[in-house]
């Protein structure tokens, strides 16, 4: 499949953001053309630290070309990016020459897509519309992210995303505060959620937290089973304790077997359509 093209007047509009932004949802309205810092502490400049063609996703997405952007506006103890995620200066500006040059790489090496990951490309939504407006044929887009955006934001994706991938981690705003540092975290997220459910194909993705299935997997179990009770929901249950995990007993170990087990068994009682 054809990426559809970026038109200008999406580049513009993202372009705005940079003066004012308001992608995600601390709507910092800081001017990063002028070196105003907010949360993500970005620039105006997308940085990709690592990309590579990958075959560890969602069957219908491999193998798929990632490309991780440094920086993110939450701060989950447990990311597995670890100091890339919080650092936006780290890694190669993102160009549109650079892009050209990784998707050829891509492409030969058999990606059907293109996927922006992080961090979080939602900070970097700007600059992603502008590389991909200046290169032809780019391959279907997918979308990984946090879904901590605003509803400008998917205005901005509409008709250039052809995948979804959002990462529900939290059930609760108590955990998303204490894990997270992020606010209004569950209004946020299915929010968004039922925005872009109409725009494409959505796959909602959770990763297992050991010792939050009452306070966080059920709930969004619960959640999606009443209103996206068709959606593709993957169950990630390959959690490790890294980063900054030691700091919060309960998720200071691996997930076990049984626990793992039985969510498959929540959610196939809910009745979700769970995929691999």
């Amino acid at each position: 499949m054809v990426h559809p093209l970026v038109d200008v007047e999406k580049v513009r509009l993202g372009q705005q953001h940079l003066e004012r932004c308001f992608l995600c949802e601390h709507r910092c309205g800081v001017n990063r053309l002028q070196g105003e810092q907010g949360v993500c502490k970005a620039d105006a400049c997308a940085r990709i630290f690592r990309h590579r063609v990958e075959v560890g996703e969602e069957l219908e997405l491999v193998p798929s070309h990632l490309f991780y952007l440094s920086g993110c506006d939450m701060r989950c103890c447990f990311c597995i990016a670890e100091a890339f995620a919080w650092h936006p200066l780290a890694g190669t500006p993102l160009t549109a020459d650079f892009l050209r040059e990784a998707l050829a790489q891509g492409q030969r090496m058999g990606a059907k897509n293109i996927q922006w990951v992080g961090g979080e490309p939602t900070i970097h939504l700007p600059a992603i519309l502008a590389a991909m407006a200046d290169c032809p044929n780019v391959p279907a887009v997918v979308w990984k992210s946090n879904f901590y955006g605003t509803p400008e934001t998917w205005r901005l994706l509409a008709g250039v995303v052809h995948t979804y991938v959002a990462d529900f981690k939290f059930g609760n705003d108590s955990c998303a505060s204490r894990l997270a540092q992020v606010g209004h975290y569950v209004k946020t997220v299915t929010r968004n959620l039922k925005c872009v459910a109409a725009q494409g194909n959505l796959i909602v993705r959770h990763l297992l937290l050991p010792g939050h299935r009452e306070c966080c997997y059920r709930p969004i179990v619960q959640w999606l089973a009443k209103h996206l009770p068709q959606v593709k929901f993957s169950i990630r249950d390959g959690y490790l304790p890294r980063w900054q995990a030691c700091r919060y007993p309960e998720i200071s170990r691996p997930m076990k077997t049984r626990d793992i087990h039985r969510a498959r068994e929540i959610a196939n009682a809910w009745g979700l359509n769970v995929i691999v």
